[in-house]
């Protein structure tokens, strides 16, 4: 099995690329969370694969919740592997992931990552089509090095994109993910049209509608910002900073 968040689809693209090589099933986190879909039974030869983007090298707090409440029945040391998509670098998270499983009595067996599009725009502009489809380009490479890894059920550290000092990144970096989720940036502007999409892809429920615009009635969220780039007319900002930063979503997958 397969567990994957994804907002803008690199995720999404790789879990998938990886299931075509494992013929393993794949579970949506926000699916499983919504539907309060904790307990999952593994196989004595089963896989059990994570694919997450890495926020501020670290982990997205959708994962740390739901592997708080997974409850894993027919764990005998089955292969565990993390696969993380990143902007550039993916820091500790990896040994942020070791330690949540050893809480529960798992152990990882694998890490790998995948550099993809960044698309983070508080921070920086979206590549252009051109250089973006370069990048994904490059990111086959990574990904059919864990896909035969995967299928083998490879042991030990396949990541190449930790960065030059990966636990001063994301000592330096996550606390801000972590303190800073906050939804209160967030804008709409008159071009919104009212569809909905956002309220329906939000992974926490941090979004309403209210008089047909959405409303964050929660003060955090994932940040995983697959509102704003998702929304149909680019009716969602964040803080108005992003008008000429772009949108994106993986266009080798479907939303």
């Amino acid at each position: 099995m397969i567990f994957y968040f994804s907002a803008t689809g690199n995720s999404k693209y790789a879990a998938e690329r990886i299931a075509e090589a494992t013929d393993d099933r794949l579970i949506f986190l926000r699916d499983a969370i919504r539907g309060r879909s904790y307990r999952y039974e593994a196989g004595r030869d089963e896989r059990i694969g994570f694919v997450v983007p890495t926020y501020f090298f670290g982990l997205p707090s959708i994962l740390n919740f739901f592997l708080e409440k997974l409850q894993l029945s027919g764990y005998q040391d089955q292969y565990i592997y993390l696969v993380l998509t990143c902007g550039g670098s993916t820091g500790n998270a990896a040994e942020q992931m070791a330690k949540l499983l050893k809480k529960k009595g798992m152990v990882l067996s694998a890490q790998f990552g995948i550099p993809m599009v960044d698309n983070y725009v508080p921070l920086g502009r979206i590549a252009d089509k051109e250089s973006a489809a370069r990048k994904l380009d490059e990111a086959e490479e990574y990904i059919e090095e864990a896909r035969r890894a995967i299928r083998t059920r490879g042991l030990g550290d396949y990541n190449r994109c930790k960065g030059s000092a990966p636990a001063v990144m994301t000592a330096a970096a996550y606390p801000l993910y972590v303190h800073g989720r906050s939804t209160r940036p967030f804008v709409v502007t008159d071009q919104c049209i009212g569809c909905g999409l956002c309220q329906e892809i939000c992974p926490c429920g941090a979004i309403s509608l209210s008089g047909g615009q959405p409303v964050w009635a929660k003060r955090t969220c994932v940040q995983c910002l697959g509102c704003l780039h998702r929304c149909p007319v680019e009716a969602i900002h964040w803080k108005k900073a992003d008008e000429e930063r772009g949108r994106y979503y993986n266009p080798r997958v479907e939303p």
